[in-house]
């Protein structure tokens, strides 16, 4: 089971303001040995089509996916930065901003077993939850994410002074990095109204992208330092920029 009501999404999801900034897009060659390949839910698993996508792909009767990343593997969309959040994240951990709040989670373990963030094989966990988006700042950002990865949006009032928006999502989860289930429609409660959405894997990123996005810009940082070379002490010590990617894929190992 995820953590009691209340608690806050620590360890897999955090959230932040900002626009996306020069890093997006640049991928540091040894990104792709700290965010694991995630392929519980791959091409090998075919996976059915959420009703709400059926009736959008058949009547185009409602939101739309403009920015289908459908043929990228998670990973890339995260050290490629292809959902533009790097620059967000970057401002949310200068600002110490709070994790988002679990209004409700619970999961499961499976018998299925994937490489997690250290490639070792951990059992998938499927699970659902409640996400509250509480200030104003972090509304601003999920509205401006939504409406640049979605067509057909009705107005949903989430960037006023005041209120709150919750986002319930099904996630995949091995280790400690989260994504979100492709199969399953995004709900989005605002100001009284309720919006059924595809799911898209940059909702999953904002939600849950924290620790990818913080490992990404610990070896951003460290590749820059080492083409100007010098590797800052303050985060490297005496280790090398294979040292720390070798700890930050093995930081949850057992």
């Amino acid at each position: 089971m995820g953590p009691p009501k209340g608690a806050t999404a620590g360890g897999v999801g955090s959230t932040g303001m900002g626009a996306p900034g020069a890093d997006a897009g640049q991928t540091p060659g040894a990104v792709r040995g700290i965010i694991a390949p995630m392929s519980a839910l791959s091409h090998s698993a075919p996976l059915r089509p959420p009703v709400a996508l059926l009736c959008v792909l058949a009547l185009g009767c409602g939101p739309t996916i403009r920015h289908t990343l459908a043929t990228n593997d998670q990973r890339h969309i995260t050290y490629e930065d292809l959902c533009h959040l790097q620059s967000w994240y970057d401002h949310r951990t200068a600002s110490h901003a709070p994790p988002f709040r679990v209004v409700d989670e619970q999961s499961t373990e499976t018998a299925q077993r994937e490489p997690d963030e250290s490639g070792r094989l951990r059992h998938v966990e499927l699970g659902e939850g409640t996400y509250l988006i509480a200030s104003r700042e972090d509304r601003l950002r999920f509205n401006q994410l939504l409406r640049s990865e979605y067509d057909n949006l009705p107005s949903m009032a989430i960037t006023g002074p005041e209120g709150s928006v919750r986002v319930h999502v099904s996630f995949w989860q091995t280790g400690t990095i989260r994504r979100i289930r492709p199969d399953v429609d995004v709900t989005v409660e605002a100001n009284g109204s309720r919006h059924v959405l595809p799911s898209h894997p940059c909702v999953g990123e904002f939600l849950f992208g924290e620790q990818a996005y913080a490992m990404r810009r610990n070896v951003l940082e460290a590749e820059r330092a080492r083409a100007r070379g010098e590797i800052p002490a303050a985060y490297l010590g005496d280790a090398s920029v294979g040292d720390v990617t070798d700890a930050a894929v093995a930081g949850d190992a057992p």
